[in-house]
């Protein structure tokens, strides 16, 4: 009885003893371990710079100069001759620019005296034939070309007297404005644009006594322009040794000074009012 007792002892420690290993594996795999720590980024590679080519800017060349600007700095110039002041620094920088300047003629109908006129135009209702015809005026021989151009070496002198320069209207005037196209006297002559030859330019590019003439045929119905013609000159403008682009000279300090604007023509056209298409062009 006592053996059997000690067995009972045995078997029931040998459980306790297992029964509490198991509680120690179950509290030992529920209990909370470390927190997984996240894993370090990789460091993310630069993006390859990309050099973008610049795309120059082309600065956009300034209009051409009309009849208002290229009055505007005549004046200014004229001014500075009448008051013995210097010439405002701002009309250099027009040296160079282009120009397109339309003067009217033919306002007063077909021309009756050609050895009077600078231009003009006839018609022959029978042909239909419209003849439009300009001549330049040779300034190389007057007396004040040659102190007025300083110090610029000349053989020619060749270009157009700018009719009624006080207004920036480059169409016939209305009623009893309208134009003649009769050359004005000597005096009455204020303000020119014409081009310098140099003693080296070619001959070929004067005009001398070769006006700028054209026939052109008018279709049937159809009339010679009762507003007369236009011609347009352009060219750019070349300016004097001194930088200018106009000089003047006063001989007289009651009359107005005598100015001539120095440029080079590279298109003469005659057009009709209102249109932009030339009846005729020479380059």
């Amino acid at each position: 009885m006592a053996e059997q007792n000690i067995r009972l002892r045995i078997v029931s420690h040998l459980i306790a003893a297992a029964a509490g290993s198991a509680l120690t594996f179950a509290l030992v795999a529920r209990a909370p371990g470390p927190e997984p720590q996240p894993r370090a980024s990789e460091p993310q590679q630069a993006a390859p710079k990309v050099n973008v080519p610049k795309i120059p800017v082309i600065p956009t060349p300034p209009p051409p100069l009309d009849r208002a600007a290229l009055l505007s700095v005549a004046a200014a110039a004229a001014d500075a001759a009448a008051s013995g002041s210097a010439m405002p620094g701002s009309s250099a920088a027009l040296v160079g620019r282009s120009f397109i300047l339309r003067m009217p003629f033919g306002c007063r109908g077909e021309m009756t005296d050609d050895a009077k006129s600078w231009a003009g135009w006839v018609f022959n209702p029978k042909s239909r034939a419209l003849r439009l015809s300009a001549r330049t005026t040779d300034l190389a021989g007057a007396d004040w070309v040659t102190p007025l151009a300083g110090e610029m070496k000349f053989d020619a002198v060749e270009g157009f007297w700018i009719q009624r320069p006080w207004t920036r209207a480059d169409r016939c005037a209305r009623g009893e404005e309208a134009m003649s196209d009769a050359m004005p006297a000597s005096s009455d002559q204020r303000l020119a644009i014409a081009q310098f030859f140099s003693p080296q330019s070619p001959r070929n590019l004067r005009r001398g006594d070769r006006p700028y003439a054209s026939t052109i045929k008018l279709e049937e119905g159809e009339t010679p322009s009762p507003q007369g013609y236009q011609i347009q000159l352009e060219g750019r403008i070349t300016g004097f040794p001194d930088g200018q682009p106009v000089h003047c000279i006063q001989q007289d300090s009651a009359m107005m000074p005598r100015c001539v604007i120095a440029a080079e023509f590279e298109r003469v056209a005659f057009i009709a009012p209102g249109k932009d298409e030339p009846l005729v062009e020479w380059r």
